[in-house]
C-alpha cells in the first residue's frame, strides 16, 4: 500500500513537468522573397531552450510550457516574438530589417543613404567611440577602426599632436594632415606652438570633448572629398556633434579615474655590470685591468648602489575624466547642453594635460518652412610639456645614458650635475630637465556657428551657415640657471591669437521623378578669411630660477607679426541614381586663394563616380548567400593649399639693420605662377553582404597621384637667394583596403560581432627636382623610394677575428664616410589594421580591439647613447649600456653583433659613423591589444528604484600588451614632429621619445 501511494504521490508531482514538455515546430522563411533561413534562433523567451533552424529553415523545440512565447531573430531580419498558444506547428515569415543598408551617412554638404553612397566612405559611430576612450584627443579613438586611415601617436605626453594620414603622405612640403568639419565649419587644426623646436607640438583637436562626438564620417576618395576642393587632397574627417531630441529631458553624467605607467622601458645595466664593462674595455685599449674601479667603485663591493634614472623621471599617472550632458526638446526646440573637465597626469615628471569645456546645440523650427539654430564651443586646455624627442637635452635621452653609479639628488637634496662623474653622453640632469624646465602652453578657444534653413519649395532647401573660431594660444618656457645648458636662466614668453571665420550658403533640390528616377542637386558658395597676430619675447638673467615670468628678467629682446589668408568657393553636385540600382555622382569645386601666386589663384577640382547595385537585379534575386552587392568607380582631382600665407610673395625682412640703423632687406624671390598642389585620385570599390547581412564585406583599390609639388626648388645662386617657392615633382600612393563586419553568433542575449580592417600602401617618389637629396642628416629624397626614405651607412656585422664593426664601403675608397651611405628602408608603414571583437550577454558587454602595424622601418637613434662601444671623447665612457651589451665580442671565432668594448670605439676611424648606421635600423612591426572595456548594465528594475533610467559601469585597459622585435620604449614613435616636412619626410627616427603609456580605468555613466 506504501508503495502504492508513493507511485502516486510520484506521478502527481511529475505531471506538471510532464504536461510542460510542448514539441512545437515549423519553418522560418524570409517574408520577402519565400526563402527558407537556415541558422535563425528560436528561443521561448523568459529561459534557457533554444534552438537554431537546419538548412531548409525548420526547426523542432520542447518548451516547457502551452502559453510560451517564441523569439526569432536572425541577423539581417527584424526580431519576432510569436505566441505559441498551445500549437504545435508554428511557421514564421521574417521581415527583412533595412535599417543598416538605409542607414544614412554623414557626407560633405548633406547626408546620403548608404545604399545610395558611389565613394568610399566610412563612418564610425558613438557606440564604437565609446568602446574605446579617446583620451585627451578623439582621434586615438580612431586608431585601428578605420581602413585606409594611419593614425600615430609620436609621444606619451599629455596633449601631444597625433599624426594622420588617410591613404598614404601626399606631400613634401606642404601638409598631408586630412581636413578636420565639425558639424559642416572647417576646423583649424595646425599646430601654432612657437616653443616646438625641442618639445611635443600643442595639439588644436584636444580642445574638443570626445564625449560630445555622436558620429565620426571619413572621405577617402576624390569623389567623396572633391566638394572641399582644395582641402580635401589628403582626404576629409566630418564630425557630427550630439544634437537634442523630441521628448523627455535626459540627463547624463559620467566619471571615470585611470592610472597610467610607461609599457615597457629598455633594459639597462646596473652599477656592477657597467664598471664591469668599462673596465673591458679599457683592458682593451691597454689601460690595464679594472682601470674604473677607482673611480666608479669596486663592482664586487656588496655596498655598491645602482642609480636609475628611470625610477626618478617616471611615475604613475593619475587621470580624472567628468562629463555631464543635458539633452531634450520638442516640437519646436531642441537642444543639447554639455560640460567636461579631464585633467591627466603624465608617466613623465614634468607632463599633463588639462581641458575644461562646455558646448551647447539648439534647433529650432520657426515654421514648417523656417529652422534656425546655434551650435557653441568654448575650452580651455594648459599643456604642460618638457624638452625630450630630438634633443640632447631631453629627459628620456639623458636619463638613458645616466651614470648608474651616480645619484640624481645628492645628499643635501641638491641636483647632482653629470659632468662631476663619468659618461660623456648625460649633458644634464634628467630629474633636473623635468622638475626645473617649464614648457607650458595655455589655449583659450571659441568656436561657434550660427545656421538657417529655409524651405522654399518641398523638393528645394536654401541653408546658410556663418561661423567663427577664435583661438588665444599663450606660452611659457623656462631654462633654469645653473643647468649645463645656460648658466644665466633664459624664457619665452609667445602669443599667438587667430580669429577664423566661414559663410557658406547652399541650395538643395531633391526629387523623385516618376517612380525611379531620384535626383539631388547641391549649389553653394563658400568664403573664408583668417588672420592671426603673434609675438615672442625672450628674456635672460633672471632673479632666481623660482622666478620665471618674462618681465623680472634682466634683459629681454621681442619680435611680433601678423598673417592672414583668404578662400572663395564655388560648388556644385548632382547625385541621380535610377531605381536606387544605376548611381551616378558629379562633383566640382572651384577655389581661390590669398596663398598662391597672382596668375595661379583659382583652382577647379572636378570628380564623377558611378555606382551599380547589382543585387537589385532579377538574375540575383532569390540568393541564398548574397544579399547585397554593389560595385563603385571615382575619379577625381582635388587641390592642397595647406602651405605658407606668403610664399608666393616677395617678402622683405623688417629687422635687418644696418651701420646701426633699422632697414629692410629682402628674405624671399617673388613666384607669381606659384600654384595649387594637385592629387588626381581613382578609386574601385565593392560593398557586399553574406547571409541576410550577418557579414558585410567593403573593399577599395586606389591610385593617388600629387603634382606640381609645392617645393623649394634651386636657383642660382647669383640671385642672391638659394631657392624658390615652387611646382615641381611628383609623389604616388597605391595600394588596397578591406573592412568586415561580422555578426557571428547571436543566440537568445548572447552576441558575438566582429570588425575587421586591413590597409595596404605603397608610397614612391616619382619625380623630384634634386634627385637624392639629403632632406636631413638620416634622410633622403630619392626618386622610386618612398618618403621618410632613411639615409644610413649599412652595418655588416662584427669580424669575428678582430672583434671590430664592420660597415659597406659603398665607393670602394677603403674609407667609411658619407658618401658610403645608402637607401635602407622607409619610416613610413606599408599596411596597417586592427581586428575588434564585442560579445554581450544581457547586461554585461565585452570588448577588444587589436592593432597592428607593419612595413616600416625605426632608426632608434637612442641606441646610440646607450649602446655604444666608445666615445668621441678619447678616454671617457659614452654613457650606460642596454643590458644586450653584455653579449659583446670576447674572443677570436666569436659570432655576435655586438662589437668589442672600446673607449676609443671600434675601429677608430670608424667609431663617428657607428650613430649613422643600420647597427641601430630596426623593424617597425607590432601588434598591440590597443584596448579591452568590460562594462555592465545594472538591472532596470535595479536603478528605477533610485530614480534613475540607466547605469553603466566599466572597466578598462589601453595598450595592454606590444607583441614587437623593436628595441627601443615603443614602436610608434616619431621624433620629427615639429614641422609639416618633417612629418613628411623624416618618419622613423626615435631619439629620447617618451614610450606609449599603459592605461587602466574604471568608470560609471548614469542617465535620468
Amino acid at each position: 500500500m506504501n508503495k502504492f501511494f508513493t507511485a502516486i504521490v510520484l506521478m502527481l508531482i511529475s505531471l506538471p513537468q510532464l504536461q510542460a514538455q510542448v514539441s512545437v515546430s515549423g519553418q522560418v522563411i524570409s517574408a520577402e522573397d519565400g526563402v527558407a533561413l537556415p541558422g535563425v534562433n528560436v528561443v521561448q523567451k523568459g529561459s534557457t531552450v533554444a534552438t537554431v533552424t537546419d538548412v531548409d529553415g525548420n526547426y523542432s523545440i520542447k518548451l516547457t510550457q502551452e502559453d510560451a512565447v517564441l523569439t526569432f531573430s536572425f541577423i539581417g531580419m527584424e526580431n519576432q516574438e510569436v505566441e505559441v498558444l498551445g500549437r504545435s506547428v508554428v511557421d514564421v515569415e521574417l521581415q527583412s530589417d533595412t535599417k543598416q543598408l538605409d542607414e544614412v551617412l554623414v557626407v560633405g554638404y548633406g547626408v546620403q543613404k548608404r545604399t545610395d553612397v558611389t565613394s568610399s566612405v566610412q563612418q564610425v559611430d558613438s557606440d564604437l567611440l565609446e568602446n574605446v576612450p579617446a583620451s585627451y584627443s578623439f582621434e586615438n579613438a580612431l586608431q585601428g577602426q578605420t581602413a585606409g586611415v594611419n593614425i600615430s601617436s609620436s609621444s606619451a605626453t599629455p596633449g601631444a599632436a597625433i599624426n594622420m594620414n588617410i591613404r598614404g603622405v601626399t606631400s613634401i612640403s606642404a601638409s598631408s594632415q586630412p581636413l578636420f568639419v565639425i558639424d559642416g565649419v572647417p576646423l583649424v587644426s595646425r599646430n601654432n606652438s612657437a616653443l616646438n623646436s625641442n618639445i611635443q607640438p600643442v595639439n588644436p583637436l584636444a580642445d574638443i570633448n570626445s564625449n560630445d562626438i555622436e558620429s565620426i564620417t571619413v572621405l577617402k576618395d576624390a569623389a567623396a572629398a572633391s566638394v572641399y576642393g582644395s582641402r580635401g587632397a589628403n582626404g576629409v574627417i566630418l564630425i557630427t556633434t550630439k544634437r537634442g531630441a523630441v521628448g523627455k529631458t535626459k540627463f547624463n553624467v559620467g566619471y571615470y579615474t585611470g592610472v597610467s605607467e610607461i609599457s615597457n622601458v629598455p633594459e639597462l645595466m646596473n652599477a656592477k655590470q657597467w664598471i664591469e664593462f668599462l673596465n673591458v674595455a679599457a683592458e682593451n685599449d691597454g689601460l690595464g685591468e679594472n682601470y674604473w674601479n677607482s673611480r666608479l667603485g669596486d663592482p664586487n663591493d656588496p655596498n655598491l648602489k645602482t642609480y636609475n634614472a628611470y625610477d626618478e623621471i617616471f611615475r604613475t599617472g593619475i587621470t580624472h575624466n567628468a562629463d555631464v550632458s543635458i539633452q531634450g526638446g520638442n516640437e519646436k526646440t531642441k537642444f543639447y547642453l554639455s560640460g567636461n573637465y579631464y585633467n591627466q597626469e603624465g608617466i613623465q615628471v614634468g607632463t599633463a594635460f588639462e581641458r575644461m569645456s562646455g558646448r551647447l546645440n539648439i534647433d529650432h523650427s520657426v515654421n514648417s518652412k523656417l529652422g534656425v539654430g546655434t551650435n557653441v564651443m568654448v575650452s580651455r586646455t594648459n599643456h604642460a610639456r618638457t624638452i625630450n624627442e630630438n634633443d640632447e637635452y631631453g629627459v628620456v635621452i639623458n636619463a638613458q645614458a645616466w651614470d648608474p653609479t651616480a645619484p640624481l639628488k645628492n645628499d643635501e637634496g641638491n641636483y647632482t650635475n653629470p659632468f662631476s662623474y663619468y659618461g660623456w653622453w648625460a649633458l644634464e640632469n634628467p630629474l633636473f630637465i623635468a622638475e626645473q624646465y617649464r614648457n607650458d602652453a595655455i589655449t583659450d578657444r571659441v568656436l561657434g556657428t550660427a545656421f538657417l534653413t529655409y524651405d522654399i519649395f518641398d523638393d528645394l532647401t536654401f541653408k546658410t551657415t556663418w561661423s567663427a573660431d577664435m583661438s588665444g594660444l599663450t606660452e611659457e618656457s623656462f631654462t633654469p640657471a645653473g643647468g649645463n645648458e645656460t648658466d644665466i636662466g633664459e624664457g619665452i614668453f609667445a602669443t599667438y591669437d587667430e580669429l577664423t571665420w566661414v559663410g557658406e550658403s547652399t541650395l538643395t533640390y531633391n526629387k523623385t521623378l516618376g517612380l525611379k528616377h531620384n535626383v539631388s542637386v547641391l549649389a553653394g558658395y563658400s568664403i573664408q578669411e583668417s588672420r592671426a597676430l603673434f609675438s615672442e619675447t625672450l628674456g635672460t638673467n633672471f632673479p632666481s630660477n623660482n622666478v620665471y615670468k618674462i618681465s623680472t628678467a634682466a634683459t629681454t629682446t621681442g619680435s611680433s607679426g601678423e598673417t592672414s589668408y583668404g578662400f572663395q568657393s564655388f560648388i556644385g553636385r548632382l547625385n541621380y541614381n535610377f531605381a536606387s540600382k544605376y548611381l551616378v555622382s558629379l562633383s566640382i569645386r572651384t577655389d581661390a586663394s590669398s596663398r598662391f601666386g597672382t596668375n595661379n589663384q583659382y583652382g577647379t577640382f572636378p570628380s564623377a563616380s558611378l555606382g551599380w547595385v547589382v543585387s537589385e537585379e532579377s538574375f540575383l534575386s532569390g540568393q541564398d548567400v548574397l544579399n547585397y552587392l554593389k560595385f563603385r568607380a571615382s575619379y577625381g582631382i582635388i587641390g592642397n593649399a595647406e602651405i605658407s600665407n606668403f610664399g608666393w610673395r616677395g617678402v622683405y625682412n623688417l629687422e635687418s639693420p644696418y651701420n646701426g640703423a633699422g632697414g629692410i632687406a629682402p628674405s624671399t624671390l617673388e613666384n607669381p605662377n606659384l600654384g595649387w598642389e594637385q592629387t588626381t585620385q581613382l578609386n574601385i570599390g565593392t560593398d557586399f553582404q553574406l547571409f541576410d547581412g550577418r557579414i558585410g564585406v567593403t573593399g577599395d583599390y586606389f591610385e593617388k597621384t600629387t603634382e606640381d609639388l609645392l617645393f623649394n626648388a634651386d636657383v642660382p645662386g647669383t640671385t642672391g637667394f638659394a631657392n624658390i617657392p615652387s611646382n615641381f615633382g611628383s609623389i604616388k600612393n597605391t595600394g588596397f583596403e578591406i573592412s568586415v563586419n561580422a555578426n557571428l553568433l547571436s543566440l537568445g542575449d548572447f552576441k558575438w560581432d566582429m570588425n575587421a580592417n586591413f590597409s595596404h600602401i605603397k608610397n614612391e617618389v616619382v619625380e623630384i627636382q634634386n634627385d637624392g637629396q639629403i632632406v636631413s642628416r638620416n634622410f633622403i629624397l630619392q626618386e622610386g623610394e618612398s618618403l621618410s626614405q632613411l639615409h644610413l651607412i649599412k652595418f655588416l656585422g662584427v669580424d669575428p677575428l678582430t672583434g671590430d664593426a664592420v660597415f659597406e664601403d659603398v665607393n670602394s675608397d677603403g674609407v667609411i664616410n658619407s658618401d658610403d651611405k645608402q637607401a635602407v628602408g622607409s619610416g613610413i608603414p606599408t599596411m596597417f589594421g586592427g581586428w575588434t571583437n564585442s560579445f554581450s550577454y544581457k547586461g554585461l558587454s565585452l570588448s577588444v580591439l587589436f592593432q597592428y602595424v607593419g612595413g616600416n622601418k625605426i632608426f632608434n637613434q637612442s641606441r646610440h647613447a646607450y649602446e655604444n662601444y666608445g666615445s668621441l671623447q678619447s678616454g671617457l665612457p659614452y654613457g650606460n649600456q642596454s643590458i644586450e651589451s653584455l653579449d659583446y665580442w670576447k674572443e677570436p671565432g666569436d659570432i655576435t653583433r655586438i662589437p668589442r668594448p672600446s673607449l676609443a670605439g671600434p675601429n677608430e676611424s670608424n667609431a663617428q659613423w657607428q650613430r649613422f648606421s643600420t647597427q641601430y635600423l630596426e623593424d617597425g612591426d607590432f601588434v598591440r591589444l590597443k584596448n579591452v572595456k568590460l562594462s555592465y548594465n545594472l538591472p532596470s528594475d535595479w536603478v528605477s528604484k533610485v530614480g534613475l533610467e540607466t547605469v553603466n559601469i566599466y572597466l578598462q585597459g589601453r595598450n595592454l600588451y606590444t607583441w614587437t622585435q623593436y628595441k627601443g620604449f615603443d614602436p610608434e614613435v616619431s621624433t620629427n614632429t615639429s614641422s609639416q616636412e618633417d612629418l613628411n619626410t623624416l618618419q622613423g627616427e626615435d631619439f629620447g621619445t617618451l614610450g606609449q603609456a599603459r592605461t587602466y580605468s574604471i568608470g560609471v555613466n548614469i542617465g535620468f
